[in-house]
C-alpha cells in the first residue's frame, strides 16, 4: 500500500521527535560525582584555618589535587590530628594531603606516591634552654644526648609522629621524658605558646613552623630552632593518605595519576617557595629538591617499612 507524501512526512516527524526527546532526557540526567572528604587540622603553615592573608602549603597542595580530580565532589572537614585515626572509616573515602611517606601505623589508611619534600625536623626550644645544650660545630644537637642525659619535658601534639629514626630514639628513652600533650583546636599555635611560657623544655617540629610562628607572634623571638644531628642531612617525603577501602583505593589511584604533573607545575613550586624553603639556605633546598623530584616525587616509591612505635604519651 503506497503512502502519501503527508503520511510519510508525519511518520518521519514522529520518529525524529521521539529521538530528540530521548536525547534531551539523557542530557538532563545529572552527572553523579563521588564525594571525597578531605581533612585539615589547625597546623600553620600547613593549614591556616584563621584568616592570615594566604593559604598554607597543605591548603594549596590540596587545592591543586582537587582541581585535578574533577570527577569528585570535594568536601573539607576540620579535624584535630588526634582524631584523624578514628575518622578514616567514618568519612570513607577520607584523604589527608600532608602525611609522612613511611609505613602506615595502622591498616586504616593507604599512602599515595610522594608529593612533597621537607627538610628534617629539629628541636624548637627557648633561648635559655638552648644555652644549656651541647651544640655541635655545625649548629646541630644530638636528640639522643639531650634526652638520655637528664629527665626532660617535651611538648607533643597528640597523634604526631616524626619519622623512623626520631620515633625510635623517643621510644627508647621514653621513661626520661615527661610528655605534655596538646590536642584539639589550635594545636600548633597552642603548643608553641606553651613552650614560650616555659611549660616544657622543647618540642620537635619543622623550621618553617617556627618561622611562621615568629611572623605571627610578637613574643616568638624567644624561641630557637636547632637541627637534630641524627637526621641533619636527610629529608622527609610527604604523601596523601586516604581511607583503606575500595573507594579509598580508587581515590589514591586518581591522586597518583595526577601528582606527577602537579609536582612539576609552577603553582606547586610557588607553594613550596612560599612555605618550605628556609631563609638563607635557598640554594641548598632547591638543589636537594630537584634531586628528590627526579628520584621520588610523583613516582611509585614504596614507603620505607619500619617497626617504629609512636611516642608513648602515657608512659
Amino acid at each position: 500500500m503506497r503512502q502519501t507524501l503527508s503520511q510519510h512526512l508525519f511518520r518521519y516527524g514522529v520518529t525524529a521527535l521521539a529521538w530528540l526527546s530521548s536525547m534531551a532526557a539523557h542530557a538532563e540526567q545529572p552527572t553523579t560525582f563521588q564525594k571525597l572528604h578531605w581533612v585539615k587540622n589547625d597546623a600553620p603553615p600547613f593549614y591556616i584555618i584563621r584568616p592570615d592573608g594566604r593559604p598554607g602549603f597543605g591548603d594549596q597542595l590540596q587545592a591543586l589535587i582537587e582541581g585535578a580530580l574533577d570527577n569528585y565532589r570535594h568536601a573539607t572537614l576540620h579535624v584535630p590530628l588526634s582524631r584523624l585515626s578514628s575518622s578514616w572509616k567514618s568519612y570513607d573515602p577520607l584523604c589527608f594531603a600532608t602525611m609522612i611517606h613511611e609505613a602506615p601505623l595502622s591498616d586504616d589508611y593507604l599512602l599515595s606516591v610522594p608529593n612533597a619534600m621537607y627538610l628534617p625536623h629539629g628541636i624548637i626550644t627557648t633561648n635559655a634552654f638552648a644555652e644549656s645544650l651541647s651544640v655541635q660545630e655545625d649548629g646541630s644537637v644530638s636528640l639522643e644526648s639531650v634526652i638520655s642525659a637528664r629527665d626532660i619535658s617535651m611538648g607533643h601534639i597528640s597523634g604526631r609522629t616524626y619519622g623512623d629514626e626520631l620515633d625510635s630514639i623517643l621510644h627508647t628513652y621514653r621513661h626520661n621524658i615527661e610528655v605534655n600533650t596538646r590536642a584539639g583546636s589550635t594545636e600548633t599555635q597552642g603548643i608553641l605558646t606553651m613552650l614560650n611560657k616555659g611549660r616544657f623544655d622543647f618540642i620537635i617540629d619543622y623550621e618553617f613552623v617556627l618561622n611562621h610562628h615568629v611572623y605571627s607572634d610578637q613574643d616568638a623571638d624567644q624561641l630557637r630552632f636547632l637541627p637534630i644531628s641524627e637526621t641533619r642531612d636527610s629529608f622527609i617525603l610527604g604523601a596523601v593518605g586516604c581511607t583503606n577501602s575500595s573507594e579509598g583505593k580508587k581515590a589514591i589511584q586518581a591522586i597518583n595519576k595526577a601528582l606527577p604533573d602537579i609536582v612539576k607545575s609552577r603553582s606547586y613550586r610557588r607553594a613550596v617557595a612560599a612555605w618550605l624553603v628556609p631563609v638563607g639556605d635557598e640554594a641548598y633546598y632547591w638543589n636537594k629538591f630537584d634531586d628528590v623530584l627526579t628520584k621520588y616525587l610523583g613516582l611509585p616509591v614504596q614507603p620505607h617499612t619500619t617497626a617504629r612505635l609512636p611516642l608513648a604519651e602515657s608512659e
